[in-house]
């Protein structure tokens, strides 16, 4: 992910894949490493509190070097970039500025809104901005079909990471993660199923293995 040379990127994750941490960690990077001196990156989240309580901390791990700004969630490099945090309950904050970069988290609990009339023409100011849509599957929304864009698309990243197939949790844990919880519902947390039904819809298993059996046509 962090060796893509594409614009656009799309990660499909499991919960706790790490998909937070590794995105922040590529905005600083970005900001240190980029040759473009004033050079604005952000993360959004679906809310700004979000942002504060779940990204600010990994901004401050990772950019040792920063100036910290707490009220704007913002830090400041000493080349002049910068990376600032933003929740997408309140985009129209964001109107007027230019981004090198941008990484959208949990897309689909978005307003669909905030891509296409404020963060999309943000990175159009530059040229060459970029941007990086990650999540967890919530069914088919926009955020399904940015998935489906960028698996088929050779000018995007695409990335599913599958609990089954990171290692990243232990077997035991996804065990009792099976045991406690429905299972669309875990298909959909944990094995980045699109397909998870409504919870207490009817027939919602049947119709996602006859789907997968290719058995509807």
């Amino acid at each position: 992910f962090h060796e893509r040379d594409k614009r656009w990127a799309c990660i499909v994750a499991h919960r706790r894949a790490g998909k937070t941490v590794a995105c922040i960690a590529d905005l600083v990077l970005a900001a240190l490493q980029s040759k473009r001196r004033g050079a604005r990156y952000a993360y959004i989240s679906p809310h700004y509190n979000q942002s504060k309580d779940i990204a600010w901390n990994y901004v401050r791990q990772y950019a040792a070097t920063g100036h910290f700004n707490e009220s704007e969630l913002r830090v400041d490099f000493p080349n002049g970039n910068r990376v600032r945090l933003y929740g997408a309950d309140n985009y129209d904050r964001m109107r007027g500025i230019g981004l090198d970069g941008v990484v959208c988290d949990e897309f689909a609990d978005m307003d669909p809104r905030a891509w296409t009339e404020v963060i999309r023409p943000a990175l159009s100011d530059r040229g060459d901005g970029w941007a990086v849509f990650i999540g967890t599957p919530k069914g088919h929304n926009t955020f399904y079909e940015i998935a489906q864009r960028a698996a088929a698309d050779d000018e995007w990243f695409s990335l599913t990471l599958k609990a089954s197939d990171t290692g990243i949790l232990p077997e035991s844990e996804l065990k009792a993660a099976q045991t406690d919880m429905p299972a669309d519902q875990y298909q959909q947390e944990y094995e980045c199923s699109f397909e998870a039904a409504v919870q207490g819809s009817y027939f919602s298993n049947e119709f996602q293995q006859i789907d997968e059996n290719e058995q509807i046509t």
